[in-house]
């Protein structure tokens, strides 16, 4: 018998194991022929929607929020109901005594000491301080989602240019070669050429897997589907005429991050504690009402009221109350310097942010310089060569220049953007603000 009880109870919990299991739902990579396009808007609609991030902040509020209405029910009496059936035999005789009660109870706190307030007013302050994590996370969710669209636009960019710079290297390796055939070159420096246009075509592949790669980080950030080819049709150059960048003070933007707002939430949640540790110390007065019906049977039960009034004095519980107000006012203190800290930090945040921002706008322009002199400086160069004016060495050196002036300049376009997205982060710019961004263009 014990054995088979065993083996049920292996029974019962394998059956509950498997009712508890969590499945999650079915992905796949889509690989198409034609590529998809996005566009902004579509994609903070869709993050909104499905990012997984911003729904599970979003269940934790809920969750918040039931914590709050359950210490808001201490408010409330509590009333309780009972049926109660006797029934009882004396051995060898036929005696009996049985019994039946019906009853409804009722009991109100009148006063502890301010304690269900404390508890209400703290679990309140939590719920504040889970919306602002909420914001945070939103913060960080658009971060992600505009650094990997970014990407996706300097990928795209990058592909084209190292495209551009494999062709040039490709004519430059078949010029350098047929002057090596007619005597007027030497074998390292025809080798050189085509080692440089491999290096180039090597680029162009490692670009458009980049590419890919930065896609399906794209569609995890959006909640989407994971699709491959995508293609988004915005132009760095003009996006770049849309940036408005004025000076910040930092002070006053930083007590506004969510961040900030959240640290001081979780304080006054801390201090909101300390009032409900205080009730320990304070009398206890409850209210009670009974009302029911006893008897032997259903045809001779009496009813019976009472009402009554408990007050309870704590005069000694080993100094646990007391330890208890000290520790909970030493976490309020404590909760309130990491707000401090917060703050300062976020200070120092925001002038971290807003520098490489403010350099990364102004670097654009100065790399267009260098890419405009690289442009001109190889072409002339490569007319000089191909007459013989110049060695290989310069022809050499001028199509490098070339080439990683152009990169470059894609990048500091890219960074502009990626410093921008940096610079709304810090300050808790959210999808929300993005999306109302868009619906008042």
């Amino acid at each position: 018998m014990k054995h088979l009880g065993q083996f049920l109870f292996l029974i019962i919990g394998i059956g509950v194991s498997g009712c508890l299991t969590v499945e999650l739902p079915k992905v796949q990579i889509d690989k198409g022929t034609e590529s998809k396009s996005l566009t902004w808007p579509f994609l903070v609609r869709q993050s909104l929607a499905y990012n997984p991030d911003l729904q599970e902040a979003r269940s934790l509020v809920s969750s918040s929020a039931r914590s709050r209405d359950i210490a808001f029910g201490d408010y409330l009496p509590s009333v309780e109901g009972g049926l109660q059936k006797t029934v009882a035999r004396t051995t060898n005789t036929s005696s009996t005594a049985d019994t039946l009660g019906l009853n409804l109870s009722a009991r109100q706190s009148l006063f502890d000491g301010f304690g269900t307030t404390g508890e209400w007013m703290k679990a309140r302050k939590n719920l504040e301080a889970v919306q602002l994590a909420y914001i945070e996370t939103s913060a960080d969710v658009r971060y992600q989602l505009r650094s990997a669209y970014i990407n996706v636009i300097r990928f795209q960019r990058l592909f084209q240019t190292n495209q551009l710079i494999y062709q040039r290297r490709k004519q430059n390796a078949e010029l350098v070669r047929l002057r090596y055939e007619a005597g007027r070159e030497n074998v390292g420096s025809a080798l050189r050429a085509e080692a440089i246009a491999e290096q180039a075509a090597f680029d162009v592949r490692q670009t458009g897997r980049l590419l890919e790669s930065e896609a399906l980080r794209l569609a995890r950030e959006s909640g989407g589907e994971f699709v491959i080819p995508i293609r988004i049709e915005d132009d760095l150059e003009k996006m770049l005429g849309e940036v408005r960048l004025a000076e910040a003070d930092y002070v006053v933007l930083a007590e506004r991050t969510p961040t900030v707002l959240r640290i001081v939430k979780t304080a006054e949640a801390a201090k909101a504690a300390v009032l409900s540790a205080q009730s320990d110390v304070w009398p206890q007065v409850n209210g009670t009402y009974d009302y029911g019906y006893t008897g032997d049977r259903a045809e001779h039960l009496r009813d019976k009221s009472s009402l009554g009034l408990s007050v309870t004095v704590p005069f000694f519980e080993g100094g646990k109350n007391v330890a208890a107000i000290r520790k909970a006012k030493s976490d309020y203190d404590a909760a309130k310097k990491a707000a401090q800290s917060a703050r300062d930090e976020a200070i120092a945040a925001l002038a971290a942010a807003w520098v490489p921002y403010k350099d990364a706008i102004e670097s654009v322009e100065v790399k267009k310089k260098f890419l405009d002199a690289a442009q001109k400086r190889a072409e002339i160069i490569r007319a000089e060569y191909t007459t013989g004016l110049v060695n290989f060495t310069d022809f050499d050196a001028a199509e490098q220049e070339n080439a990683n002036a152009e990169k470059e300049y894609v990048e500091s376009l890219a960074r502009v953007f990626t410093q921008k997205a940096n610079w709304e982060k810090t300050q808790g710019a959210t999808l929300e603000d993005a999306y109302d961004e868009i619906q008042n263009q």
